[in-house]
């Protein structure tokens, strides 16, 4: 359940769940996506009902999505779930869209520009470094500011995509002066929910774009207890059972996304 957990009465905690979209028609053809708008497919469709119904106890503060299509209609799901009144919403979050893949977009991942190192890529911001930072200080410290001034828990949920959702985690964490490093690869509508603790007495005044005291814990990673029994069409294998939502990987079959991922992982600490 995405709740409080509280270890001392003077402790506030801010939950954030950062939810994976559903499965789109490119993850099926393992295509990178990217900013290109691309729908759900059927079994999609399915995954974001499934989770709206799994988080529809919960009642969240606010929903932020991701503008592009498979995440905004992922994170409708995850509203009309919701109890009456519904949760205030934005579905216009830039800062957590799928990066861009430039070139590589719309063709099958094992392709880059020719002749262009990871490295060169990231050199011309295509693979920003500081997203997951900006996207924190943006989106999410208002309300750890809000938590530390009324003393009340906000629960709030992020739709957007596989590697956003490990910088934004990545950045969340490292408020608390920790450091975090995904297990691997996020099926869709994989969550990972992040608890943030008020340390100290409150209500406390904090400036904006301060962080007061806190501690932060990643209580749930790659969670995907809403999917069983919806993998009707058979498990996916490999790089589409990554990029999609199939329950079967193949380990040994190296993939660029991954080699991407730990790139600017490494890039980022």
């Amino acid at each position: 359940m995405f709740s409080s957990c509280l270890r001392d009465p003077s402790d506030i905690a801010n939950g954030y769940a950062q939810i994976r979209h559903g499965e789109s028609t490119h993850n099926v053809q393992a295509l990178w996506s990217g900013c290109t708008e691309c729908p759900l497919t059927e079994r999609g469709t399915q995954q974001a009902r499934a989770v709206g119904a799994y988080f529809a106890n919960t009642k969240f503060t606010k929903i932020y999505a991701s503008p592009l299509p498979r995440a905004r209609d992922t994170a409708q799901a995850v509203l009309d779930a919701q109890p009456t009144p519904k949760p205030s919403h934005d579905f216009t979050i830039a800062l957590i869209r799928e990066q861009s893949f430039g070139a590589a977009e719309g063709h099958q991942i094992s392709i880059r520009e020719p002749g262009k190192t990871l490295e060169a890529h990231f050199a011309e911001e295509k693979y920003p470094f500081l997203r997951g930072e900006r996207a924190v200080r943006e989106v999410v410290l208002p309300h750890v500011a809000s938590v530390a001034r009324s003393g009340r828990d906000e629960h709030i949920a992020l739709v957007s995509h596989g590697l956003c959702i490990a910088q934004v985690t990545g950045a969340i964490v490292r408020l608390g002066g920790g450091t975090w490093k995904r297990k691997g690869p996020m099926v869709n509508t994989g969550w990972v929910r992040v608890e943030v603790q008020i340390q100290g007495g409150i209500p406390v005044e904090v400036g904006d774009g301060e962080v007061p005291p806190v501690e932060v814990i990643v209580t749930d990673e790659g969670r995907a207890d809403h999917l069983e029994g919806l993998l009707d069409g058979g498990p996916l294998q490999g790089m589409k059972a990554i990029m999609g939502g199939g329950v079967v990987v193949e380990g040994k079959n190296a993939n660029e996304a991954e080699a991407i991922a730990q790139t600017s992982s490494r890039n980022r600490v």
